[in-house]
């Protein structure tokens, strides 16, 4: 397998001389083969190899023996690991996901932070693949989504893409590879584990190979994926005009290509990826004309035959300099007023009840200004272990783009401190050593 597995990363070129390479592990077979299969490999591709492990925190005890684990085995065999614990359950709750959402979105976030300059490789094998293109197919996705997980994108790798899941497992027993099982695996409450347990092994009654002849139709639907998309991206080049777009050029097109073209349009105008049936009415109205609105509430219209955008966005925010007080940004008033920490009771209770934001102010570093968000703001939420572009928790949080420039932000000469209505940046959090407590009060 290590010879199968080092022609997939041939023939992909996954990873450079003097790459690093952070291997994502959760102490399963898949996460475990691919740490030893690389640790094998490292010395023949030229690659530095890391390790990064995410602590759900679901699972209680069981999670942190894996966790323990995890530790053990990259000390013994000299591989530097990060370990992340994030309380996956309550974000959830939170962004009002499954846990298995949440659990991608975690776990994506951190290895986007912590491999930033590496390459990530994660365990997803081939029969992982057939799994999400059934899922995918349940979900009524298009080709993008039947196309289901690439071998490569962008800074992910999947080494183990062309292995299925019988053949992993035999690799750890033959070759002395210990791992851990988690026992949600066997719960088919979750969707994917009653495709790979129910579906898959249906399936394998008609064919007993089906992973390989399944992953021959997902390569075939990408092949066709790629082609329409390139197709879709020159129709975005010649119908542009300014900020507008020639509506008979876009309509004149094949539906396939036409449809490509108008999520293109939106993602990169709105900033969202419009639902399926915003995607019919734009089309419908490119032939017959007229005023639509999109997810977010943003209004698309065709006017003088061009497909337009009206500008329909609440007013950015004049930079206001903190002072205890209050003032008037745009329809609100915010209140700013500075307290010793034993004058405060519960914390907890004002941030959630009178939606008062608390901030260690000795850790305010030279001038505090209110303002709009700029181009690079970013923000580093405790709960969710990571930092992440205000654009990207905007999306998360379904912040209709319209809004996004009256948010409110606090922030001073190191970044940001304060994004009304997210939270406060861990960095300015009160702690076990604050003394003076800067108090923000924002209401309409």
């Amino acid at each position: 397998m290590i010879n199968r597995v080092y022609q997939t990363i041939t023939e992909y070129n996954m990873i450079g001389a003097d790459s690093v390479v952070l291997a994502a592990v959760s102490g399963g077979s898949d996460s475990m083969a691919m740490l030893h299969i690389l640790s094998e490999l490292k010395s023949k591709l030229n690659f530095n190899l890391k390790a990064i492990h995410v602590n759900h925190c679901i699972r209680g005890e069981d999670a942190d023996m894996d966790e323990r684990f995890v530790e053990k085995y990259c000390s013994d065999n000299g591989i530097p690991l990060t370990v992340c614990r994030c309380d996956v359950v309550a974000l959830s709750e939170e962004w009002g996901v499954g846990l298995e959402e949440a659990g991608r979105k975690v776990r994506y976030g951190l290895f986007e932070e912590y491999g930033k300059n590496s390459l990530v490789a994660t365990a997803h094998n081939l029969s992982d693949r057939v799994e999400t293109f059934l899922f995918n197919f349940t979900r009524g996705s298009s080709l993008r989504g039947l196309g289901s997980i690439p071998p490569v994108r962008d800074n992910f790798i999947r080494p183990l893409i062309d292995c299925t899941k019988a053949e992993i497992e035999a690799y750890c027993d033959e070759n002395g590879v210990p791992y851990v099982t988690d026992k949600t695996n066997s719960d088919i409450v979750y969707s994917r584990n009653r495709i790979r347990h129910n579906v898959l092994s249906e399936l394998r009654e008609i064919n007993p190979s089906v992973e390989r002849t399944a992953s021959r139709c997902i390569d075939s639907l990408r092949e066709d994926e790629a082609y329409l998309s390139q197709c879709a991206d020159e129709l975005v080049l010649r119908s542009a005009k300014g900020e507008s777009f020639d509506a008979k050029i876009l309509a004149s097109a094949p539906n396939p290509v036409k449809k490509r073209a108008i999520v293109r349009i939106i993602e990169s105008v709105c900033g969202v990826t419009p639902e399926y049936k915003s995607v019919e009415e734009i089309c419908f109205i490119l032939s017959h004309g007229g005023v639509r609105q999109i997810n977010g509430g943003r209004s698309v219209r065709i006017r003088g035959g061009m497909l337009e955008f009206p500008g329909n966005s609440a007013g950015s925010i004049d930079p206001v300099a903190l002072e205890c007080g209050t003032v008037k940004i745009g329809n609100r008033n915010v209140s700013a007023s500075i307290v010793n920490i034993n004058e405060i009771n519960s914390l907890q209770n004002i941030s959630n009840k009178n939606q008062i934001y608390c901030i260690d102010y000795d850790k305010i570093n030279g001038n505090a200004v209110f303002r709009s968000r700029n181009a690079g703001d970013k923000l580093s939420l405790r709960k969710r272990g990571c930092t992440k572009s205000l654009k990207k928790l905007f999306n998360e949080l379904s912040v209709p783009p319209e809004k996004r420039e009256s948010v409110i932000i606090l922030s001073d000469d190191s970044g940001v401190l304060l994004v009304d209505g997210i939270g406060v940046d861990a960095r300015a959090e009160i702690s076990a050593n604050t003394e003076k407590v800067l108090c923000i009060g924002i209401t309409e």
